[in-house]
């Protein structure tokens, strides 16, 4: 039975596809079962290859269900739907396009681009910080100021579900650090202080712990559920919380459970115990 304040049900998934090639069907993702409620934000973490990627373009309707449930809202996901919005590790803007066309892109395609559109997209303007960038270019943008534009052009639609692919994975490490915390104000800022309901795949462990609710551990793939972890650290949160004994547990914990997946016979740095539910 569903949770009465589920947003997304998955529901013992499997997710593959079939090769050109060689004719075979391969599987991407085995038995995934797990839950995200209203305004949360999780992250999927698991070992290179896992599936992680293909789990995040089915939930944006982009890979066909095998079999098994994959609902929003409750409504089965059949394919891509203005109602969730994806953000690529590179920003892939319109050279063409100012800042603001850019961010008004998914507006124009839905014709939504009405007053109330326009006075969205100038809020997200803000709300990124780039006030003062809304003519700019593209190629005048630095790798952080376009994934700002990217995430804004994601919001701008106001999806009900918000997915991330590794988008700060192209940036240089201090960059990268700058535009986590930006992620969590913004995330935070652009539904009165709740959030919005998030998934967002990294390969980062630190990453995730920093910015996640809950961070759901995937298997060697085809990927199964390994653990969902709740990150019990207080928000809002700054870049000091990386340095506190709460987030190294956490850390070293859920980087042992991926590892473990990796190097046969390893075991978790530490034992949280009862703390740390197992979904699925």
């Amino acid at each position: 039975m569903n949770h009465p304040t589920s947003k997304l049900v998955v529901d013992d998934l499997r997710l593959g596809h079939w090769s050109s090639r060689t004719e075979a069907f391969s599987l991407a993702c085995d038995g995934l079962s797990f839950e995200i409620a209203e305004n949360e934000f999780v992250a999927v973490v698991g070992p290179s290859g896992c599936g992680k990627t293909t789990f995040l373009t089915a939930l944006a309707g982009l890979v066909p269900v095998t079999s098994g449930r994959l609902e929003l809202n409750g409504t089965q996901i059949s394919g891509p739907a203005p109602d969730r919005s994806l953000v690529f590790q590179q920003a892939s803007l319109f050279p063409w396009a100012t800042v603001t066309a850019n961010i008004e892109f998914g507006l124009k395609a839905q014709q939504r681009l009405d007053a109330k559109g326009r006075a969205r997209v100038a809020e997200l303007v803000e709300l990124v910080g780039l006030a003062g960038k809304e003519r700019v270019y593209p190629r005048e943008l630095s790798g952080g100021m376009s994934q700002r534009v990217n995430l804004a052009r994601a919001l701008a639609t106001d999806p009900d579900l918000l997915l991330l692919d590794e988008p700060f994975s192209a940036l240089d490490a201090q960059t990268r650090e700058v535009m986590q915390e930006e992620l969590t104000r913004i995330w935070q800022a652009d539904v009165a202080g709740q959030g919005k309901t998030a998934v967002f795949v990294t390969h980062d462990v630190p990453e995730a712990v920093f910015l996640a609710d809950r961070v759901a551990v995937f298997s060697s793939g085809p990927a199964h559920l390994v653990e969902v972890v709740d990150i019990d650290l207080p928000r809002p949160r700054d870049a000091a919380v990386k340095r506190s004994p709460g987030f190294q547990e956490l850390n070293d914990y859920i980087l042992g459970l991926v590892m473990s997946q990796t190097q046969p016979g390893r075991r978790a740095a530490s034992d949280r115990g009862s703390n740390t539910p197992v979904v699925g």
